[in-house]
């Protein structure tokens, strides 16, 4: 089948560091190809002018670059069978064509996101109403992680979602149908960057390298070290942060006083392939937060990507990841306030078979669950099944 993925950020393979929804598209686009579909990366070009100017790069292979006001056209000429979208920052571009299945890709809560964030810049009317007419438009909606099914449900039930499909769109009714079926789970698909591997070399560094990664969000920021980062320097661990302001242009909300004395700090952002051997480079990454609606729905990426990269979590106890952490004994789970938890852990990480059992789960979870192929084996089987319907 011909499916087109329309990403709302820039995807890896233009130089240029990537955020969490460029990583969404670039694996979903991988693991639909690995399951024989005919797959096309779309990435707006207003973006892209934001990061380039004039000159932007030529797009990477299997990726197009357009316009939003044309992706609808694009769509008809290129003959695309599937169009999935991600989130539904781009959704006002799209209206039903016929023989076309749209499927929404439910990759974040943005709008709890936006509530726990006090740099939200769009009133919730407006991202309400966003999201309400991508359910409306979607034929399938995909949602990144087991918690996030009853949050896309509620979404799916709004009486406003179904006045929209069958009074703007003209389309069949979703209350005629079992509205639970149009839901599937596809958990975060990590491409690996060329020459790694999802079991990381052994490291001839001597000590305990744990790294801090990720653009720092309202809910992550400290105001002063934490006592568990501070504990993790104190029994003899290094410490290395990746902490940058992201690419558009906002800093980092991370004062430089929030980390114990003795990290070492690195320059960034970096781009996918360089923070994915940055990763690869650490014993452990340290993820911990404060526990917020957003947080609970929230397949975190940058853990999803060290998971994919075989390196174990030490995370907070409360994400979709934590979830997949304990079930794969990838790492350990804590309550971010339990400093006995923290010695616990801080003992743990200098006993080798301890650290050797972690990273095994690490590496089972990157296999089963953020390889491409298995992230999205039984997407594709129903997309395939759904075409032969059609």
């Amino acid at each position: 089948m011909r499916v087109l993925v329309i990403s709302n950020d820039v995807i890896p393979g233009f130089g240029v560091p990537v955020a969490a929804p460029g990583i969404r598209a670039a694996g979903l686009a991988e693991g639909l190809r690995e399951h024989g579909h005919e797959v096309t990366v779309l990435v707006p070009a207003d973006l892209l002018a934001l990061l380039f100017g004039h000159e932007t790069p030529e797009p990477p292979k299997g990726a197009i670059v357009t316009q939003p006001a044309t992706i609808h056209d694009i769509i008809i000429e290129r003959r695309f069978e599937v169009v999935v979208f991600i989130n539904a920052n781009l959704s006002p571009h799209l209206r039903p064509i016929p023989g076309v299945h749209f499927v929404y890709d439910l990759f974040a809560p943005k709008l709890l996101e936006s509530l726990a964030s006090s740099g939200a810049t769009r009133p919730w009317q407006d991202q309400s109403a966003e999201k309400s007419r991508a359910m409306a438009l979607a034929d399938s909606v995909w949602v990144n992680g087991h918690r996030k099914l009853g949050y896309g449900l509620g979404w799916l039930v709004r009486p406003d979602v179904d006045a929209i499909r069958t009074g703007d769109f003209g389309l069949p009714s979703i209350v005629d149908a079992d509205m639970a079926d149009r839901l599937s789970v596809v958990e975060m698909p990590v491409p690996l960057p060329e020459g790694l591997r999802s079991t990381p070399p052994a490291s001839d560094k001597p000590g305990i390298r744990l790294g801090v990664a990720g653009y720092a969000q309202a809910w992550s920021a400290l105001a002063a070290v934490h006592p568990g980062h501070q504990l993790l320097v104190d029994n003899g661990h290094e410490l290395h942060a990746l902490l940058p302001g992201h690419w558009g242009g906002a800093p980092s909300s991370t004062p430089s006083n929030a980390l114990p004395s003795g990290t070492i700090h690195h320059h960034g952002p970096m781009i996918f392939d360089e923070f994915a051997r940055w990763v690869q480079g650490m014993d452990a990454m340290v993820d911990v937060f404060a526990a917020t609606a957003e947080r609970r729905f929230a397949m975190i990426t940058r853990s999803a990507v060290a998971l994919r990269l075989g390196v174990p979590l030490i995370h907070a106890v409360d994400s979709e990841i934590s979830d997949i952490v304990q079930q794969h004994d990838a790492g350990w789970v804590l309550d971010p306030d339990d400093l006995d938890a923290w010695k616990r852990v801080c003992s743990e990480l200098g006993d080798p078979a301890i650290l050797e059992r972690k990273r095994a789960g690490a590496s089972h979870a990157s296999t089963t669950r953020f390889a491409p192929s298995a992230a999205l084996a039984r997407a594709a089987a129903a997309l395939a099944a759904a075409a032969e319907r059609s």
